[in-house]
C-alpha cells in the first residue's frame, strides 16, 4: 500500500480510539437526568439528522474534497464530546447537541470508505477496505474499555474529553498528511 494510505490507517486508528461505545453517551443523557422513555427520542433525533443530511453531504464531498469534509466531521465529533462532558442538565441543549451528532454521522460514515477508494491502487482496493475495516475494528473495543474505565474512576468529563481530544487530534493529521496526496485514482482527496 502506498504510504498515504498507511497514513490513513494511522488516523483512522487515532479517530477510533476516542470513538467509544455509543451507548456510553445514552448513558451520559441518562445520568443528566433525561427520563427513559425519552432516551430513544434522543437516538431517534440521531438518526434522523444522519438520514437527512447523508445524501448531501456525501455529494458535498464531491465538491470540497473527501478529506476537507471528514476532518469537518471528526471536529464535529470533537465539539460533540467536548459538549456532552460539560454540559450539566438535560436541557434542550442536550437534544441539539444529539441531533449535531447527526451531522458527523451523515459527514463521515459514507466519505471514510470513499476516500479509501480514492487513495488506494486500483489493484488493490478489496486488501484496502480490509485494512480499513481491520484497524477500525481493533481499535473499538480498546476505545470503549478506555472510555468507560475513565467515565468511572476518573468522570464523565475526563472520558468524553479524552475523546473529543482524540478526534480533534486526527482532524489536524488528515488535513496535513492527506490533504496535498495524490490517490491512485487521479483524484485529490482533499
Amino acid at each position: 500500500m502506498p504510504p498515504v494510505f498507511k497514513r490513513y490507517l494511522v488516523v483512522v486508528a487515532l479517530f477510533t480510539l476516542g470513538n467509544s461505545s455509543n451507548m456510553f453517551l445514552l448513558l451520559r443523557a441518562r445520568q443528566l437526568g433525561v427520563p427513559e422513555a425519552q432516551i430513544p427520542l434522543l437516538w431517534a433525533a440521531v438518526s434522523a439528522v444522519a438520514m437527512i443530511f447523508s445524501t448531501p453531504l456525501s455529494a458535498l464531498s464531491d465538491r470540497v474534497g473527501r478529506v476537507r469534509l471528514l476532518a469537518g466531521g471528526y471536529v464535529a465529533y470533537g465539539f460533540f464530546y467536548v459538549g456532552l462532558g460539560l454540559i450539566a442538565d438535560d436541557g434542550v441543549l442536550l437534544f441539539a447537541l444529539f441531533a449535531f451528532y447527526g451531522l458527523f454521522m451523515a459527514a463521515t460514515e459514507g466519505v471514510e470508505k470513499a476516500l479509501v477508494a480514492d487513495i488506494a491502487p486500483a489493484a488493490r482496493r478489496g486488501s484496502a477496505f480490509g485494512w480499513f475495516n481491520l484497524t477500525a475494528g481493533a481499535f473499538l473495543l480498546p476505545a470503549s474499555m478506555v472510555f468507560g474505565w475513565l467515565y468511572e474512576t476518573a468522570s464523565p468529563l475526563a472520558a468524553f474529553l479524552l475523546s473529543g481530544a482524540c478526534a480533534f487530534l486526527a482532524a489536524g493529521l488528515l488535513l496535513c498528511w492527506l490533504r496535498r496526496e495524490r490517490p491512485a485514482a487521479g483524484k485529490a482527496p482533499g
